[in-house]
Order: C-alpha cells, then structure tokens, then sequence
C-alpha cells in the first residue's frame, strides 16, 4: 500500500524541529550587552576595552608591532587593514559577546571578549 504525503505525527515532528531551530537560531542572533575585549599578542595583553563604555575609534596596532588596526564601532570590535595574506581576522567580522574572538595567525594577535 502507498502512502500519499506526510501523516500527522510526521508532521508535528517537523513543525517541532523547526520551533527548536528557530530558538537557536534567535538565542544566537539576539543582541547582548558587549562585553570586554582583551587583546593579545605574542601571548601577553596588551588592551583591555570595555565595549559599552568605548567611543567609536580605530586602534593602530602597530604600537605593539602589529601592522593591523582594531575598528571600535558601537559597542563592538574587529580587526581592518590587516596586512596579513589570508585576512582570515577580518572576515571574522564584529565581536562584542562574552566568549567570540577574532585570531590573526600570522601576526600573532586575538581579540577576545570575556566579562
């Protein structure tokens, strides 16, 4: 005997997985207080910034030899003009949550956001 479409329980089964999806979806994409970036490099910090006290700025790195600059814009951080050549930091995008990061390898330098 062929079925034709989908059963009840069958589809309660997907409307549930797709509700759950959804609530992971929006817990992971909702707005957080920022946090603290702690930036590193060659292992040791070196800038400690709170993100919802900072004003928009952008910050050379390169005072600690790193030819890279930081971009601080409402309430986040990432890394621009980066001189490495993969920019594999840069396309990290904005972080500003308690545990994200931003790594650039070959400078030796992260970002991370810790409260």
């Amino acid at each position: 005997m062929k079925r034709k479409g989908i059963d009840r329980w069958e589809l309660v089964l997907l409307v549930l997985a797709l509700l759950v999806l959804g609530g992971f979806y929006w817990l992971n994409n909702k707005e957080g207080p920022a946090g603290t970036a702690h930036v590193t490099v060659n292992g040791e910090q070196v800038l400690e910034l709170a993100l919802e006290n900072a004003p928009d700025q952008t910050i050379d790195l390169s005072v600690y030899g790193v030819p890279a600059f930081l971009e601080v814009r409402e309430e986040k951080i990432r890394f621009v003009n980066v001189t490495c050549p993969d920019h594999i930091c840069e396309k990290t995008g904005w972080i500003w949550r308690d545990g994200q990061s931003a790594v650039c390898m070959p400078n030796r330098t992260a970002v991370v956001i810790a409260d």
